[in-house]
């Protein structure tokens, strides 16, 4: 094990040690497709472009991680892409948006460059991922309002149960249950604020449009906004990993007239479902009929 470890090590650095990889890349991407099989190991770092458009683009540093080498080889069709199409068309009709749990912020990105009018906000808890975040909309104008928080129903501080030894994190929660297999856990204290908490601090007094992606405290998220959810009906893009998720999203959302789509991330149009369950994949659409509608569903 000692050995193959040691083998793994020094492949990397000779891999680190290429020059010119983003140059040599972006040329064999632009010339031929290149089976995702294969560019899964194509890795760098450095500023890419995603186009969404002919017109529309948004650029990122790309840490040699894999959303960002998604991304860079298929756009957004390499990354969650009917989740990133139904944000695309939802994002072009709204003009308050929120993107909650934003990791590094791409659906924030997506957001601001198709809808540039529009008030972007923008909540991640993990400092070293909020810093990259950050990084990434002061490459775009630095337009998006960022907050380096955890989201809930309630504000003050929360413990976040984070993954320190990791440069970078996908799947953390304020939830303890999540992900308690790992030994690697860590409780660390964070910034916690609701949902109505950053509209005031926004000066807003509505939202059209919400990503929520929270490891399982997506409901906690929900009751912190109840009063205006009720009220007006956005829609929302929502993780839903377990069938407890969605049987508590259900009874927030009971009577409102919602229209429930569960998405796999695979195919178009997304099923429309009566009951809200674990997601096929990672995502629910929640909106109202006429916002289906308007948006080709």
């Amino acid at each position: 094990m000692a050995v193959n470890s040691m083998l793994k090590q020094l492949a990397k650095r000779a891999y680190d040690g290429i020059p010119f990889k983003q140059a040599i890349f972006t040329a064999i991407r632009d010339l031929l497709p290149v089976p995702a099989q294969i560019h899964k190991h194509l890795h760098f770092k450095g500023v890419i472009t995603i186009p969404i458009s002919a017109t529309e683009k948004f650029r990122m540093v790309h840490h040699g991680y894999v959303i960002e080498n998604e991304l860079f080889w298929s756009g957004l069709a390499g990354w969650e892409k009917v989740s990133s199409e139904l944000w695309v068309r939802l994002c072009r009709r709204s003009d308050v948006i929120f993107d909650i749990g934003a990791n590094t912020g791409v659906y924030a990105l997506i957001a601001k460059c198709v809808s540039p009018q529009a008030t972007v906000l923008a909540a991640e808890p993990v400092g070293r991922v909020f810093r990259k975040m950050e990084a990434n909309f002061h490459l775009n104008k630095g337009t998006i309002i960022a907050m380096n928080a955890a989201i809930s129903d309630h504000s003050g501080v929360t413990t976040l149960y984070d993954l320190p030894e990791l440069d970078h994190v996908l799947s953390v929660s304020l939830d303890p249950n999540w992900n308690s297999g790992s030994t690697d856990l860590r409780p660390v204290q964070v910034p916690c604020f609701t949902v109505n908490d950053l509209l005031k601090k926004a000066s807003l007094s509505r939202v059209d449009l919400l990503k929520i992606d929270v490891e399982t405290h997506e409901p906690a998220v929900l009751r912190g906004f109840l009063d205006i959810l009720r009220r007006d009906r956005p829609s929302m893009l929502i993780e839903i990993l377990n069938d407890d998720v969605a049987s508590q999203i259900t009874l927030l959302v009971d009577g409102l007239g919602y229209v429930f789509y569960n998405i796999d991330d695979i195919t178009w149009p997304p099923e429309r479902v009566k009951t809200l369950t674990r997601s096929h994949h990672f995502n629910f659409l929640i909106c109202r009929p006429e916002v289906a509608a308007s948006i080709g569903l």
